[in-house]
């Protein structure tokens, strides 16, 4: 049964649909990288500003660097947290749709530590361009019944399984030397190795 609904969800990805479904942080809200028209109606369904950044999940490093430019350094750190709760933000390569972006042309990638969200995005081959399935300024849903119905009424198609009930992850911007956490999540700053974020950060310095 999983195996056929993964597969219709890729499908309606394919097609420019929107699909909910859920990770090993908190559920999420989704559509195709590769279809620009279902990255707005994304945009427009949880009435997020489009000067707004928005990560991609992958299945595997090679598929992140389809979209971004992954220094050494950063691809050490996949090594080590990914599958997990770390998204990099790295530069954006040309093919990367601009909506997503942030400043400078950075873009946010993580691969998902959850055998659905993966088995999906290993369907699919392609990034999935990804936020909490909530509308803007609610609070993420980490169980299937705190999605808004709503929000499930303008999707296309909702992915049944269970959210591992983490924290977001954490936001690691590697495009600065040092490193700099944007978002302190699931991954703890003391996690990281020595070389990779100033002295104060590794002390748990404010």
């Amino acid at each position: 049964m999983e195996s056929n609904q993964i597969h219709k969800a890729v499908k309606i990805l394919q097609d420019g649909g929107v699909v909910i479904f859920p990770t090993d942080t908190v559920w999420g809200i989704g559509a195709s990288i590769d279809r620009l028209d279902a990255i707005k109606r994304l945009y427009s369904i949880k009435k997020r500003k489009e000067t707004k950044a928005t990560a991609v999940l992958v299945d595997n490093l090679l598929t992140a660097n389809r979209f971004g430019v992954i220094s050494q350094k950063a691809e050490e750190l996949t090594d080590k947290f990914w599958p997990g709760g770390l998204t990099l933000i790295v530069k954006a390569k040309e093919n990367t749709p601009g909506i997503i972006c942030g400043k400078n042309r950075t873009i946010g990638l993580r691969q998902p530590n959850h055998s659905i969200a993966l088995r999906l995005l290993e369907v699919i081959e392609t990034g999935l361009v990804a936020a909490s399935a909530n509308f803007a300024g609610q609070p993420a849903p980490k169980e299937r019944e705190h999605i808004d119905q709503l929000l499930i009424d303008k999707a296309d198609f909702i992915l049944e399984g269970k959210s591992n009930g983490k924290q977001p992850s954490t936001v690691l911007d590697t495009t600065v030397e040092p490193f700099k956490i944007l978002r302190q999540g699931e991954i703890d700053s003391k996690d990281f190795l020595s070389s990779y974020l100033p002295l104060d950060k590794q002390r748990g310095t404010p």
